[in-house]
C-alpha cells in the first residue's frame, strides 16, 4: 500500500481487519441506536459540535451495514478493555466485551478452518513502536497501536485527529492505515454493492 492517502484500494488488498480505538468504540456504543437500528439523534446532541462528528457517525452506520455481510473483522485488545474499564461505565464495558467476543469468534473460525489468523509479521513490526521515531505518540496510543500491529490489523479506526495527522508516517513504518470512519467509508464505498 502506498504511504500517500489512497483514492482506492483493490479488493484483494482491502483492509478488512479493523482495530477500533476507544473513541470509535465509544461512538459505536453511544450512537448504536442510530448506527445499528436506524434510530434518531437529537438535534441538541453534542455530536453536532464535534468536527466531522456527524459525518463519522454516518460513516459508521454505513460501514456496519456493509460489515453485516462483508468479511469485516472488528478488533479490540486487552489494553482496549483496560481503557474502557477505567472510564467506570458498566454499559460501555459490556459493549466492549461484546466486541471482544465477536473478535474471538472470528479467531475460532480461523482455527476451525485450519487457517492461521496471524502470519507473524506483526510481532516483527511491533518492536519498532518502542523506537524513538514514534515519540509523538501518547503512551495510550502507543499501546493500542502496538496491539493493532501485533494483531495484524489492516487499519486503525480513530476519531483522534492528532493521530490521523501522523497517519502517513505510521503507515510508512508499520504498514497500517490510520483513518477516521469517514475516510474508511470512502475506501469501502466502491465495494459496498458487492455485499447487498
Amino acid at each position: 500500500m502506498s504511504t500517500q492517502w489512497p483514492e482506492s484500494i483493490p479488493y484483494d488488498e482491502f483492509p478488512w481487519r479493523l482495530f477500533l480505538d476507544s473513541s470509535t468504540l465509544q461512538y459505536l456504543q453511544e450512537y448504536g441506536e442510530y448506527i445499528y437500528n436506524g434510530g434518531s439523534i437529537r438535534p441538541s446532541n453534542r455530536l453536532y459540535s464535534v468536527p466531522f462528528g456527524e459525518e463519522n457517525v454516518e460513516a459508521l452506520r454505513l460501514i456496519m451495514a456493509v460489515g453485516a455481510r462483508a468479511p469485516l473483522q472488528l478488533v479490540l485488545s486487552g489494553n482496549s478493555i483496560e481503557e474502557v474499564a477505567a472510564r467506570g461505565r458498566h454499559v460501555y464495558l459490556q459493549w466492549a466485551f461484546e466486541i471482544v467476543d465477536y473478535w474471538e469468534s472470528i479467531l475460532q473460525t480461523y482455527e476451525a478452518d485450519g487457517v492461521e489468523a496471524f502470519s507473524g509479521k506483526g510481532s516483527f513490526l511491533a518492536r519498532d513502536i518502542a523506537s524513538g521515531c514514534f515519540g509523538y505518540l501518547s503512551n495510550k496510543d502507543a499501546r493500542l497501536l502496538k496491539d493493532a500491529v501485533l494483531l495484524e490489523c489492516d487499519a486503525f479506526i480513530t476519531m483522534d485527529l492528532k493521530l490521523t495527522k501522523n497517519a502517513k508516517h505510521i503507515q510508512s513504518k508499520l504498514g497500517i492505515l490510520i483513518v477516521e470512519p469517514r475516510r474508511y467509508w470512502s475506501l469501502l464505498r466502491p465495494w459496498a454493492a458487492l455485499f447487498h
